[in-house]
């Protein structure tokens, strides 16, 4: 399992496990606040903000070339792309200069970080321990727009990205054009638009209406790629390489920045 449903809202686990470290965290700084030292509130919640501040910004430099090109995604926090490196440093070094008056109170910050730290690993261990093996490439066929079936299996022997979206889907219609973009520039990459459990009139709608070109546009009316691939939200990418198995999986929106990351892991 890779995400939680709460109510109509899709929360990515990995979102989720470092929201409950950064919640016991706080609550052990504000608990600690109360009994002892009252500016340990304020020092937790701006660690907080400031290494989370750090986390984007050490992304974004690691990956300028790809926000360069869009500065204003700098502040889609939303599709991911945070660096826990720098984001600790970051909570690190403004600790320092906040403590740096009296370093015995130092002492105090050991409970809550420790706290934070242990809900993080426990979690982590937990999601590590349930998951679930590899997906392998799928062998059957699918239609494509013109109702000619295509087999998966004929994408065997070069890189494959699977995009299962809908047009309903609105962050799929904003991810669709960069993967279109970078499939274009990125031809010894088979990418594979498969929608999910729509009909063909409704898909070319879309796509006229938006005035997308996409290649490889594929029907999964009976959604079998979607209980192959165990998706649990749109739009969600797989990635495989030559060899068929799945090297990667994000839910979500894609950034370019994460994107390129993830085709780099399918080799030259």
């Amino acid at each position: 399992m890779e995400a939680i449903k709460l109510g109509p809202f899709v929360v990515p686990l990995v979102r989720l496990y470092v929201a409950l470290a950064l919640g016991g965290f706080l609550l052990a700084a504000e608990l600690l606040a109360r009994r002892y030292q009252p500016r340990l509130s304020a020092w937790a919640w701006n660690a907080v903000f400031i290494g989370l501040v750090a986390a984007r910004l050490g992304y974004v430099l690691a990956h300028l070339g790809a926000f360069r090109d869009e500065p204003l995604a700098v502040f889609y926090f939303w599709q991911g792309g945070f660096s826990p490196f720098w984001g600790v440093l970051g909570g690190v070094l403004y600790t320092l200069w906040f403590f740096r008056r009296d370093l015995k109170g130092l002492t105090l910050i050991l409970p809550p970080a420790a706290v934070g730290a242990l809900v993080a690993a426990a979690l982590f261990a937990f999601s590590a321990r349930q998951a679930t093996l590899a997906a392998v490439l799928p062998s059957f066929a699918l239609p494509g727009l013109d109702g000619e079936m295509v087999s998966l299996a004929e994408y065997r022997g070069r890189p494959v990205v699977i995009n299962v979206w809908a047009t309903w889907c609105p962050p799929c219609r904003r991810e669709l054009p960069l993967l279109a973009e970078v499939a274009r520039a990125r031809p010894e990459v088979a990418f594979l638009f498969v929608d999910a459990q729509e009909d063909a009139e409704t898909v070319r709608a879309f796509l006229k209406r938006s005035g997308l070109e996409l290649n490889n546009v594929l029907l999964d009316r009976e959604g079998r790629v979607l209980r192959r691939l165990k998706v649990v939200a749109l739009p969600t990418t797989v990635f495989f390489n030559a060899e068929g198995q799945a090297v990667a999986r994000h839910m979500g929106e894609l950034s370019r920045a994460a994107l390129l990351d993830y085709l780099k892991k399918l080799g030259p």
